[in-house]
């Protein structure tokens, strides 16, 4: 039997990076796609899912299927200049929002 598990990986505990972290606002530290569940400025103990579907804002030319970047708290289309990338459209963006699968 495997004695090195550690968890699941749905969740890991981070310092906040530069500019903070708001909770329920989808963000990529490094190259870690991430959701935070808390708030908190640069350096504060933030707990970040790191799977899941979330409703985000996101543009209006994203639909279903398709990968999404993120740029200031918001998904755009992959290969937005500035923008990093975080999951797949799950649905077309409506009312401003869209479904997205966190993707490592």
């Amino acid at each position: 039997m495997a004695t090195n598990y550690v968890s699941t990986g749905e969740t890991t505990t981070l310092p906040a990076p530069t500019g903070g972290s708001a909770a329920g606002v989808p963000q990529v530290i490094n190259d870690l796609a991430v959701m935070p569940m808390g708030t908190g400025p640069k350096g504060t103990m933030i707990v970040y899912r790191t799977s899941g579907n979330w409703s985000v804002p996101a543009d209006a030319a994203l639909k279903a299927g398709m990968n999404a970047s993120v740029k200031a708290g918001a998904l755009v289309p992959a290969g937005t200049a500035d923008s990093a990338p975080y999951g797949k459209l799950l649905a077309d963006t409506v009312g401003g929002y869209a479904e997205v699968l966190i993707v490592q």
